[in-house]
């Protein structure tokens, strides 16, 4: 469950679920010699507090995985294989829309492969009072059925006239992806209490140094 914990307690500034997917590499260029990026998926466990995370399954479902995660070990690393590629792929998606460079297509087959293999399976229903949520329909979730759900969120944003607003963060090293939804769409880092605090205390440092 400590794998789990790590991912819950990851602040969410990628301003859409599929960069905030993508960011669970985190500090993705950090060189080697430093350390190197920092896996978060280290687990289906971590995987399932990803997604629930980012609301693509409820408690219900993370529980359920859970406990179909424990029959199934070697369907799981499967699964969680199979997320990391989603993810990668995403990256490079997302980097080569805002960059405006074409699409590889081995990235778009294995989001298609996603999108195709793992179809959602979910309805719409009241899930709090009044207001209208996706439900998983049938029996049960599959151990890979909310990759689609991921797939899907990543295909939308890829599709849409958003991608030109995706930025890299500026933070050296950090390499977290985000949509910039500010006014002045002059946003430069994943968050200003990490890697924008970082840049000033940099400033503060050579502005003073000798």
């Amino acid at each position: 469950m400590g794998e789990a914990l790590r991912i819950v307690s990851t602040g969410l500034h990628g301003g859409h679920p599929a960069l905030d997917f993508v960011n669970t590499l985190d500090w993705r260029d950090r060189p080697a010699a430093e350390g190197g990026p920092d896996e978060m998926l280290v687990s289906y466990a971590a995987l399932l507090a990803c997604w629930r995370r980012l609301d693509i399954i409820g408690a219900a479902a993370q529980a359920g995985l859970e406990r179909a995660a424990v029959r199934q070990p070697a369907q799981a690393a499967v699964v969680l294989a199979e997320a990391i590629d989603l993810r990668e792929a995403l990256h490079r998606l997302a980097q080569a829309a805002r960059q405006g460079k074409a699409a590889k297509p081995a990235d778009l087959d294995v989001l298609n492969r996603c999108l195709l293999r793992y179809p959602e399976g979910r309805v719409i229903a009241a899930v709090n009072g009044a207001r209208l949520g996706w439900k998983a329909h049938g029996d049960g979730l599959e151990l890979g059925s909310p990759l689609g759900a991921m797939a899907r969120l990543g295909a939308e944003l890829l599709v849409s006239a958003e991608p030109a607003s995706i930025r890299c963060c500026a933070g050296p090293g950090c390499g977290w992806l985000f949509h910039d939804t500010s006014p002045n769409k002059r946003r430069r880092w994943c968050s200003m209490e990490s890697c924008g605090n970082r840049a000033k205390a940099r400033r503060h440092y050579q502005k003073h140094k000798n």
